[in-house]
């Protein structure tokens, strides 16, 4: 690439027009062809804000999961209580509680061992208020949690024997009517720093069969200090939106991106982490529309929208869908959550797609990434391992405080 000078930086914005521009291969169209290096448009610039539409995917991606074998619901439920706190206030760290026989207490994370709720120490909990109806009278295993920051705490139970039939739930005290969230081998919340409890209880059936049994579970909890380069500002919206994705039932993955359109894009500004493991997935640039940047820095977003040819970013919680192959490679279209704020998503073909302006070394050449039709692009060279990591019903949260979504979204609190 060429030194950078006013002009050829203007190229650059230029040319940052056709990304998102995505006519099908295989379809009479040519793929997007035009000069790079010089800023020239393809010829044929019919297509719409994404142009990449592909015809309508008749499943929405929705994946309810974790219904449990009686046919009972997963309800999530809020927990009255945020958790103890038991610290000194004269400034001294306190002396840690001695862990209950009874119980495992976790304090590090990931946390992940295998255990058997057969002949379990504890059996006093026959029913949670997350699902009262459900009848979880057999014995169980309780995990005392300290959390030592805000964040969100997701607990699954990767492998369950043949024959056991094991329902988590996080509570906030030793009251099962304190149930911040219970489910069928997966439950999670969004909790502020305290200790607090999560119980692998048997389930029995109608005919009164305990499903007792060995099983693994996992502990993950995700806050600030798992997202390298966040603002606690950020980090609390996103993972509160995702707590109420969540209990809503939009997503049965634990794989989750967040995306903070308040920094620039010379900045690593995507996180995809899996939230039961706290591995740090993907910390990467990524680019905004044209006409959402700033007219004297287009590193800066501004202004987004849901409207058609607007060539703008659209904010709030998405879902991720299919994946195809379009002109720029092997891409991943989007739905939108948010009626209002992003739901034109699919119409306009805003997707995830690979683009070599979207790498690190642009950004150390011209200071900025280049500029979408509104597609969250990403480094060509790791697109297909985050696609594939995240496709088919994880979330995507796009975060900005613009004052009118960051007011009325249903996904803040």
């Amino acid at each position: 690439m060429p030194a950078p000078t006013p002009a050829s930086l203007t190229r650059l914005f230029i040319l940052a027009a056709i990304g998102c521009q995505e006519p099908l291969l295989g379809n009479d169209k040519a793929p997007v062809s035009g000069d790079l290096d010089s800023g020239e448009l393809p010829a044929d610039d019919t297509a719409e804000d994404g142009g990449d539409d592909g015809g309508d995917d008749g499943d929405d991606g929705d994946d309810d999961g974790g219904d449990d074998s009686s046919g009972d619901g997963d309800d999530g439920g809020s927990g009255s209580s945020s958790g103890s706190d038991d610290g000194d206030d004269d400034g001294t760290d306190p002396e840690p509680e001695p862990c209950p026989a009874d119980m495992v207490c976790v304090d590090a994370f990931p946390f992940e061992e295998t255990n058997t709720t057969t002949r379990a120490a504890r059996d006093a909990f026959d029913s949670y208020a997350c699902a009262a109806s459900t009848n979880e009278s057999g014995p169980e295993v309780v995990y005392r949690v300290d959390l030592a920051e805000d964040g969100f705490l997701a607990v699954d139970l990767p492998d369950v024997a043949t024959g056991a039939d094991i329902d988590v739930h996080i509570l906030g005290s030793l009251d099962p009517d304190d149930c911040f969230d219970r489910g069928h081998w997966r439950s999670g919340a969004w909790l502020p720093a305290g200790q607090y409890y999560v119980v692998a209880d048997t389930w029995v059936s109608s005919s009164g069969t305990e499903n007792d049994g060995e099983y693994t579970i996992t502990l993950g909890h995700t806050g600030l200090s798992v997202l390298p380069g966040a603002d606690q500002t950020f980090v609390d919206a996103s993972l509160q939106a995702f707590d109420i994705a969540w209990g809503a039932g939009d997503t049965d993955s634990f794989v989750y991106s967040m995306t903070d359109w308040s920094l620039h894009s010379s900045l690593e500004r995507e996180w995809v982490v899996d939230l039961a493991t706290n591995d740090l997935l993907f910390h990467l640039h990524t680019t905004h529309g044209e006409n959402t940047a700033n007219a004297r820095n287009p590193g800066w977003a501004e202004t987004f929208s849901n409207i058609s040819e607007s060539h703008q970013t659209s904010l709030g919680m998405m879902r991720a869908a299919e994946t195809y192959t379009g002109s720029y490679g092997y891409s991943m279209r989007l739905d939108g959550l948010e009626v209002g704020y992003n739901d034109n998503v699919r119409s306009r073909a805003i997707v995830v797609h690979p683009w070599e302006w979207a790498r690190p070394e642009v950004v150390a050449e011209y200071g900025i990434l280049g500029l979408s039709w509104g597609c969250p692009a990403i480094d060509d060279r790791i697109a297909t391992r985050l696609i594939n990591a995240t496709s088919d019903g994880s979330l995507y949260f796009f975060w900005y405080p613009d004052g009118d979504w960051s007011r009325n979204s249903e996904y803040l609190p």
